[in-house]
């Protein structure tokens, strides 16, 4: 899965390799069960000043011989076919509206993509792509410092599910629109463990799982699901708790319970042996179960967290008209589920479980891709900070995991 999160200053690269292929049906009976036992929205996740613009314009379309895109995105986020040479959703909207699409899969990490094109992004020049996949912390960074450009109106945003819709940093959904989501929970090797892990408060207190347990190198997900785990509400923890937070993360390190802090590996450490137990990404695990049935992903009892990939137009293209006709391709249902059935991440499209349905039954039963209010109702965003505490809380878990590494 995408590597979603670095640390302040570009000093951490965090968040898990994908794992692409086929859809795995084998492994959805053993989550369902499991999450629907299970996630409150903390609000959108930045409840920080909002950058949007007032006003916010219509895109001019160009001429249709200069309709084109490049879209810069994650490695393996986009069904293929079973040679995967081919992209049957985007060959089929290059088909339908003549518009060519270049896709790269060109992010490894948000912080380390963004800083390649950082200058051109300051001074609002073409990138080399004309939409970008970004996670939401990121997206609403570049938001605020007015780095992005508005597309739409996308008629088929409509279609996009409510707890994901209209972050506060931008509330009219004009600068971004969410491309995959996922939740964060716990995983464990059950061949590695004596019982069942259901808590974050397990991770750091069970003598049997000392120096096994791995938390990520992405600042959300951990400081998130460590603040759950201190009895805090996302919606109004505080830059104090954030430290707090950190402070755990380090004494549970230092102290051994925590045997490192891990991005694209942690799964590579679990089939290894070096971690039992584990923060996972919902979409890694579902997809890694195949090959290995005993790693279970578990809704923590504190809650998950929940985080989105965006779509989002840099300020220097071109072609934001052409962003719209894209995304609201995308956003059809029957497309939508074509692309879930393939990535196996939550699906932002209202009805694209009925069509799921129409593909695969048992990935429309999923609350993986699909999950309702039992699980959505208990799903947490961690919010930003003013910008001198969001840099502050955010060097101080840079500092945290790098010192583990030492």
């Amino acid at each position: 899965m995408p590597n979603r999160d670095a640390a302040a200053g570009g000093a951490l690269a965090g968040h898990a390799s994908r794992l692409g292929g086929p859809t795995r049906r084998a492994a959805l009976t053993g989550l369902g069960g499991a999450l629907l036992a299970a996630c409150t929205d903390g609000g959108s996740g930045d409840p920080s000043p909002s950058a949007t613009p007032t006003a916010l314009p219509t895109p001019t379309p160009l001429p249709s011989a200069q309709r084109r895109l490049v879209w810069a995105t994650w490695p393996e986020y986009i069904d293929v076919d079973d040679s995967g040479s081919q992209r049957p959703s985007l060959d089929r909207f290059t088909a339908e509206t003549g518009i060519p699409v270049t896709y790269e899969e060109v992010i490894e990490d948000n912080e380390e993509y963004v800083a390649t094109i950082a200058d051109d992004l300051a001074a609002k020049r073409p990138v080399g792509a004309d939409i970008l996949t970004l996670t939401t912390w990121m997206t609403a960074r570049l938001a605020r410092s007015g780095q992005l450009q508005p597309f739409g109106p996308v008629p088929n945003a409509k279609n996009l599910i409510p707890a994901l819709a209209a972050p506060d940093w931008d509330p009219q959904q004009r600068l971004s629109l969410p491309w995959q989501a996922g939740l964060t929970g716990i995983t464990y090797d059950a061949r590695r463990v004596g019982r069942a892990i259901g808590s974050v408060e397990e991770l750091f207190t069970r003598p049997d799982l000392k120096g096994k347990v791995g938390f990520f190198t992405d600042f959300n997900d951990s400081i998130g699901l460590t603040l759950r785990s201190q009895g805090n509400d996302l919606a109004t923890a505080t830059p104090d708790d954030v430290s707090a937070a950190t402070a755990l993360l380090r004494d549970a390190t230092e102290r051994g319970q925590i045997a490192g802090f891990y991005g694209n590996d942690y799964l590579e450490a679990l089939d290894s042996g070096a971690l039992v137990a584990s923060l996972g990404w919902s979409g890694d695990i579902l997809q890694a179960q195949a090959d290995n049935p005993y790693l279970k992903f578990v809704p923590p009892e504190e809650g998950l967290v929940i985080w989105s990939d965006n779509l989002v137009v840099p300020a220097g293209s071109l072609q934001a008209a052409t962003v719209t006709a894209l995304a609201d391709y995308y956003y059809q249902p029957e497309v939508a589920a074509t692309v879930a059935a393939w990535v196996n991440y939550i699906c932002p499209v209202q009805g694209a479980q009925e069509a799921m349905e129409r593909l695969d039954p048992d990935l429309a039963a999923s609350p993986l891709i699909f999950p309702d209010s039992s699980i959505l109702d208990r799903c947490y965003q961690l919010p930003t900070f003013a910008a001198d505490d969001e840099l502050r809380v955010r060097d101080e878990f840079a500092a945290m995991v790098a010192a583990s590494r030492r």
